[in-house]
């Protein structure tokens, strides 16, 4: 069976080490990145299955990154895993591509179960 690809993005390290080792029990962890420039490079050359990013990043924000990948790589689905809470942000995520929206105040179990759902929901 094959793993599920995901690369992470988000600003802070210690945040991608508790992604990564969230995830990588059940996933493929391809890359971690910690800006929205380099969110695209990787996206680019790793074509995962799904993005986890963070909304808040330098050089680029998660969202105008999204944007710029969907085109290219329209199967690679977008979580957002964010602070923002605020409707506007939502709003925007949804229309730059987002699969799932969630908050960083939320349960370990909501992004195991996210990622999951978004990968057998449809394309």
């Amino acid at each position: 069976m094959k793993r599920t690809r995901v690369l992470l993005a988000d600003d802070h390290p210690l945040i991608l080490q508790g992604l990564r080792s969230l995830l990588e029990t059940e996933c493929e962890v391809v890359d971690t990145v910690s800006d929205g420039l380099s969110l695209v490079e990787a996206a680019f050359r790793w074509r995962p299955d799904i993005i986890v990013s963070d909304i808040s990043m330098p050089k680029l924000n998660g969202i105008a990154a999204a944007r710029e990948i969907r085109d290219s790589l329209p199967t690679t689905k977008f979580i957002f895993l964010t602070m923002h809470g605020e409707r506007w942000y939502r709003a925007e995520a949804l229309k730059a591509g987002a699969a799932a929206y969630i908050l960083k105040t939320s349960a370990r179990e909501e992004l195991s179960q996210a990622v999951h759902d978004v990968m057998e929901g449809p394309a």
